[in-house]
């Protein structure tokens, strides 16, 4: 047989299969297993976290001190500043709620020209960019990376680590 006829006949025998009384496979509607029991959350095997900061630091895949991919999720309290570092790999970062001011330089100025991350905006981090953060509401951000990713507190006067 020919690829055409093929083709053809799969063409036929998709609609017809669903239209019998016993389909192949019902996607719209997957079968129900037990009596409404619900999927295990998986997370890391390690306490969330409230700093004396008032950030709280929730661990939900691997583990940022550790080899591989993590994913984090921080709640920043109002008036929290993330003085000028830099980290070794790259960080992907969402903002779930909340706002948050992010700049991309080595000193801390909270008047110097910035935008307003809020819900759903997506940034990237790259290793080694020096950048500062600060909070005027509460802001829920979610980050991830690859591991082992170590944060560096710059002195105002250095770029780099």
């Amino acid at each position: 047989m020919n690829k055409t006829a093929l083709y053809a006949m799969a063409m036929l025998l998709v609609p017809w299969l669903s239209c019998t009384n016993n389909p192949v496979q019902n996607l719209a509607n997957p079968p129900v297993v037990g009596t409404g029991e619900h999927a295990r959350m998986i997370l890391p095997p390690v306490k969330d976290t409230v700093l004396a900061s008032g950030r709280k630091n929730i661990y939900l895949a691997g583990l940022r001190t550790k080899s591989g991919f993590f994913t984090e999720r921080y709640i920043f309290p109002p008036g929290y500043k993330g003085m000028p570092h830099v980290h070794n790999s790259d960080l992907y970062i969402t903002i779930i709620s909340g706002t948050a001011h992010i700049v991309q330089e080595k000193k801390f100025d909270t008047t110097a020209p910035s935008l307003a991350y809020g819900p759903g905006s997506f940034l990237v981090i790259k290793a080694d960019q020096p950048h500062f953060e600060w909070f005027t509401q509460e802001c829920t951000m979610q980050v991830s990376g690859i591991g082992p990713n170590e944060t560096f507190y710059l002195p105002e006067d250095q770029a780099k680590k």
